[in-house]
């Protein structure tokens, strides 16, 4: 009798002890753009601060959200889509030629499908984290750094776009 008294009680607080945690990192909301980041940086505005956060170093209105439904799908009516182009000065090994503009035709705007496994997020097929309300997309060598005359491409960098939940 007492190793039934055990076994019931081991059982009960195993069921009781496990939690889920979908609810800390439930996808469904509003997340805002916050972070544009580049590895090592830039210092685009001629601040003498260098920055991996673009969003802090160029004037762009930045207003892009993702909506995430139950349903499903994720929406964006209003998205950040600036042209940057980045030349490496002849002759430097980290002097920068920045030509920089904002997007002020309009937006573009999408809706797709989703899925959501733990912490990933796929969207039309690119896989995104979230944890701790920021979901990370990155996208493998999307910022070019040109030649001086932007005729050749020298290197490319990853660029992480992160959303924070609102």
């Amino acid at each position: 009798m007492k190793k039934i008294i055990l076994a019931l009680t081991l059982v009960a607080l195993l069921l009781t002890s496990c939690s889920h945690d979908s609810d800390h990192n439930t996808i469904n909301g509003v997340w805002i753009l916050t972070e544009w980041n580049v590895a090592d940086g830039f210092d685009m505005n001629n601040d003498d601060i260098v920055n991996t956060n673009i969003l802090n170093e160029i004037d762009c209105v930045n207003n892009e959200t993702l909506v995430f439904e139950s349903t499903g799908m994720v929406s964006s009516n209003k998205t950040f889509n600036p042209t940057i182009e980045i030349a490496l000065q002849n002759g430097t090994s980290n002097n920068y030629i920045f030509n920089i503009v904002c997007d002020e035709e309009g937006s573009i705007s999408y809706a797709s499908n989703y899925s959501k496994n733990g912490d990933v997020v796929l969207i039309n097929d690119a896989i995104a984290t979230v944890k701790n309300n920021k979901l990370t997309r990155v996208f493998i060598g999307a910022i070019k750094i040109y030649n001086e005359d932007f005729t050749e491409v020298l290197a490319s960098k990853d660029l992480t776009l992160v959303y924070t939940k609102q």
